[in-house]
């Protein structure tokens, strides 16, 4: 039987979670909140991978992998353009505040990109995209991976990229946004199930060379193309600097990359043309004759906007064989573990 968690309970676990771990209480926040996204948004819910991740990130936060208190610095500003050193700290609080410098450059200037060196994993690629709706702008995040969820190169045999994913958000008028939120490694369909331990959300297979490479050759050059873009470009980590044997360690520094862009539609066209355009788009795509047993056409985004309202009335589902890791996670810590409806 499926349990559930309100929204409010999942933030304030991971808030107690992420303090419990040594990060200050607003920072804390920021990483909830990328954490309850997700969870609202992504088809597994709660399960034992998303534990698994939160367990991950504490040991490394405890061990040094990880700065709970990172002073994150501006290596150069230049308006349309600016890198930041994450000091090594939560990719979340990272992520968040390079986006928000990103917002605030590009709202005098229309269109700003941020790179960002020495960081760690950010979790759910759209949150950071979508905080450009509320300026009516166009958000894209990106980053690069550990070689450990990598590829090898079309032709190869050993893991050589990421599986750096990337999201891009666009306001469109009266209609909901269109969020794309990918990777370019073949992921389970958010519907299926599996057995305990198990998650829809990791890549088909097991071990490298089983899992499938979105669009083969296509997929193997776009992880290339955000390698450079997220890695190289940054002055952060790349390619083999990612490799699983280094990073093994709890107290291993993954020096990740990330790009942030946000670009308002004025720069091109009144706002109010491009939401008309883009509702019109919309509207054709959706209406575009569908397959046998097709009932709806769906934007990017769509699905997971119409999960999250559901979840928010109902709550997040949490699979059965959770509240095991969870009283794990919560023993270890010396915190209360959330009380499951």
């Amino acid at each position: 039987m499926t349990s559930y968690l309100s929204a409010a309970s999942w933030h304030d676990f991971n808030v107690r979670v992420f303090t419990a771990a040594g990060v200050p209480g607003g920072d804390a926040k920021l990483a909830a909140d990328v954490r309850l996204e997700s969870a609202l948004r992504q088809g597994a819910g709660i399960d034992v991978f998303s534990i698994q991740r939160l367990q991950n990130t504490v040991r490394r936060l405890q061990a040094g992998g990880i700065n709970p208190v990172p002073q994150v610095a501006v290596v150069h500003d230049a308006g349309h353009h600016a890198l930041l050193d994450g000091d090594n700290g939560l990719g979340s609080v990272v992520g968040t505040r390079a986006m928000q410098r990103c917002l605030e450059n590009a709202r005098t200037r229309g269109l700003a990109l941020v790179g960002v060196r020495n960081s760690t994993t950010l979790g759910m690629m759209a949150y950071y995209a979508m905080l450009a709706l509320p300026q009516h702008a166009i958000g894209f995040a990106a980053t690069n991976t550990e070689l450990k969820i990598g590829l090898p190169p079309w032709g190869g045999v050993t893991p050589a990229l990421g599986n750096n994913p990337f999201a891009v958000a666009i306001p469109a008028g009266r209609g909901p946004a269109v969020v794309l939120d990918m990777s370019v490694i073949a992921t389970q369909p958010q519907a299926t199930g599996g057995g305990p331990g198990t998650s829809s959300r990791a890549p088909l297979g097991s071990g490298f060379m089983s899992r499938p490479v979105i669009g083969d050759h296509k997929g193997y050059g776009l992880a290339l193309v955000l390698e450079v873009l997220t890695g190289v470009l940054t002055g952060a980590g790349f390619g083999q600097a990612h490799s699983p044997e280094p990073l093994a360690a709890p107290g291993a520094r993954y020096d990740l990359g990330h790009l942030f862009g946000v670009l308002n539609p004025s720069v091109f066209m009144p706002p109010s043309q491009f939401l008309t355009r883009m509702e019109q788009l919309c509207e054709e795509v959706v209406q575009t004759p569908r397959a046998l047993g097709v009932e709806r056409i769906y934007l990017p985004g769509e699905l997971e906007r119409e999960r999250r309202e559901v979840r928010l009335r109902e709550g997040i589902p949490v699979h059965d064989e959770t509240p095991a890791a969870l009283q794990e996670l919560c023993d270890r810590l010396g915190i209360e573990r959330p009380v499951l409806g």
